[in-house]
C-alpha cells in the first residue's frame, strides 16, 4: 500500500526532474577535424577540436578543446582560439567562442574546463579573437535549441 505522503513526495520529485531534463538541450558534443593550414608561423598537419554545448538548469554550458600535429618544434601562439560555427536548419547561425589552454604540438588536446557564458554573449560573430554582434538571448536560446555544430575556425 502506498501512502499518500510517498505518492505526494514522488510526483514532487518527478515535476521537479521534468523541467530540468527538458532544459538540458543544447547543441550537443562532437568531434571536428581540419587539415594543412597555418596558425601564427606553425603549419598545422591536422587540427581535431572536441566539443560539449549544453544547458544545465536553463543556462548555457560550454567545454572544448583541441589537439594538433605538425612540426613538434613549433609553439601556437597563446592567443590561439577556436569559433564552433552553430547553424540551424534555417540559416541562422553564430560562433561558440573556445579558449584552453594551448596543447604542445603531436600532443594531448589542451587543457579546459566547462563554462558557462550569458545568453547574450555565447553565440556571436567574431572578429580575429573579439566577439562581434552577439545574438540577444531569445534568438540565442532558439539557435542553442535547434542549431548543431557545423565548422570551426581559428583566430590567433
Amino acid at each position: 500500500m502506498i501512502h499518500s505522503t510517498s505518492l505526494q513526495r514522488g510526483l514532487a520529485l518527478l515535476l521537479l526532474a521534468a523541467p530540468v531534463a527538458a532544459l538540458a538541450a543544447g547543441p550537443g558534443s562532437g568531434s571536428q577535424s581540419q587539415s594543412n593550414f597555418r596558425v601564427g608561423s606553425c603549419q598545422v598537419s591536422n587540427m581535431q577540436v572536441i566539443y560539449k554545448l549544453d544547458s544545465l538548469m536553463g543556462e548555457p554550458t560550454v567545454s572544448g578543446s583541441y589537439k594538433w600535429t605538425g612540426n613538434g618544434s613549433c609553439t601556437l601562439p597563446s592567443s590561439t582560439t577556436i569559433w564552433l560555427k552553430v547553424q540551424d536548419s534555417s540559416g541562422g547561425r553564430g560562433y561558440v567562442r573556445l579558449k584552453p589552454a594551448v596543447p604542445k604540438g603531436n600532443g594531448a588536446f589542451g587543457y579546459n574546463t566547462t563554462g558557462s557564458p550569458d545568453w547574450d554573449e555565447v553565440l556571436c560573430g567574431f572578429n580575429g579573437n573579439r566577439r562581434t554582434s552577439c545574438l540577444p538571448p531569445n534568438g540565442a536560446k532558439n539557435l542553442w535549441k535547434s542549431g548543431r555544430v557545423t565548422d570551426f575556425s581559428v583566430t590567433w
